[in-house]
């Protein structure tokens, strides 16, 4: 069979083989991707970026997969599996290194109490050969070197009951692991369960048809929360509008706008905008 010839490509093109990546030139030169890599190959230039296999670096090969292997040399998963291949390396399994390992009884009682990574460390296993241990005899995992805390009876009843942080308090650890318990159970927090029973159908109807003061005295909540209620709802306060009589306006500029507000039950700054709307002048002290 006939050597394949290397492809006839112009010289630009071809001093810049293996300078630059094959989809670059391909497109700099608007030569088929194909045909320049084959050019590159026939020619024996590595690819750009091509790393050299050391010889410490191939005794990695089938330890360990093709991506953790591929991280340690600093060259893609492809190329790992590749070489891997074409020294007749059998891949990496953690089934096949789990059934070498003979667990001792210390061994397996390290299993949930501290990481799966320090336990590997001790076996000369990777973490997730032991995570596949661990999790075959129903363990769970411990984070930080520590067994992860068991919810008492007592603990869990305090869920939705009280505050998130007084509980994180009480057991002495976050509060973000307080709400994740909640949640996962489907326990609504308390403070919310409790903001949302307030505001019945009763309570809603009386919003903007009576001041928040009175509808406070009313239900016992705080003026501030009826007051914040209604803008997140756009509910506005239905005033009645006063309607002015000649003895009303006439009292205007006599008396303070105060005094008169006092009388009509206006504001004073409704009565101040009343007299200036008929140039009046104010009449403090009176």
């Amino acid at each position: 069979m006939a050597k394949k010839q290397p492809a006839k490509l112009p010289a630009t093109v071809t001093r810049r083989l293996g300078k630059v990546s094959d989809v670059d030139l391909a497109k700099e030169s608007g030569i088929d991707l194909e045909t320049i890599r084959t050019a590159r190959q026939i020619r024996g230039i590595q690819p750009r970026l091509w790393t050299a296999w050391k010889a410490k670096d191939i005794k990695l090969l089938g330890t360990m997969s093709d991506v953790e292997v591929a991280k340690r040399v600093g060259v893609t998963k492809t190329a790992v599996c590749r070489k891997r291949q074409s020294l007749g390396i059998e891949p990496y399994g953690e089934s096949r290194k789990q059934a070498r390992h003979r667990w001792t009884k210390k061994q397996l009682a390290w299993l949930g109490k501290i990481s799966d990574a320090e336990v590997g460390r001790r076996v000369g296993l990777d973490a997730t050969t032991v995570a596949t241990k661990r999790e075959s005899l129903g363990i769970e995992a411990t984070r930080k070197g520590r067994a992860a805390r068991k919810w008492s009876k007592k603990e869990l009843s305090w869920l939705g009951k009280l505050p998130d942080a007084e509980i994180a308090r009480r057991m002495k650890i976050g509060r973000r692991k307080v709400i994740v318990k909640r949640r996962l159970l489907g326990i609504e927090n308390p403070t919310v369960a409790a903001a949302k029973a307030r505001w019945t159908p009763e309570v809603i109807k009386m919003l903007g048809k009576m001041p928040d003061a009175v509808v406070s005295e009313k239900t016992g909540i705080p003026k501030s929360a009826i007051s914040a209620y209604r803008s997140r709802h756009n509910i506005r306060i239905k005033r009645k509008q006063h309607v002015w009589t000649r003895e009303d306006i006439e009292i205007l500029g006599k008396k303070s706008d105060a005094a008169i507000a006092k009388k009509l039950g206006l504001k004073p700054s409704t009565v101040a905008a009343k007299r200036r709307r008929f140039k009046l002048p104010t009449a403090k002290g009176k």
